[in-house]
């Protein structure tokens, strides 16, 4: 079993219909293809975790880099993993407002 994280950009800003859309999609996807995660949301960024048998993640992340709504596909991590980190999750969202974000700095 892997995990993999990546970000991306939307190529313009999703409306909530069009981010709901995308979300019962993935966890559509994901229940079929046993692959478990999680979407962060935030100012047209994207950050997903997927996880499960690698086949099935890198066919998902593949139709992901060829999704039309997504622009500038970054994988930050791929890795082995024992066990799942959202073992319960087809797909948790998150969308991120700025005060979730916390101060950066020293």
């Amino acid at each position: 079993m892997i995990q993999l994280v990546y970000i991306s950009s939307a190529t313009s800003w999703p409306t909530e219909a069009g981010l709901l859309s995308l979300l019962e999609q993935a966890r559509a996807r994901n229940a079929r293809q046993q692959v478990t995660g999680l979407l962060l949301y935030h100012n047209a960024i994207y950050m997903q975790v997927l996880e499960g048998d690698e086949q099935d993640v890198h066919e998902i992340f593949a139709a992901i880099q060829q999704d039309p709504r997504n622009n500038g596909v970054v994988k930050l991590l791929e890795e082995s993993v024992e066990q799942r980190s959202f073992p319960d999750w087809w797909m948790g969202f998150r969308r991120l407002e700025d005060g979730d974000l916390g101060e950066v700095g020293a």
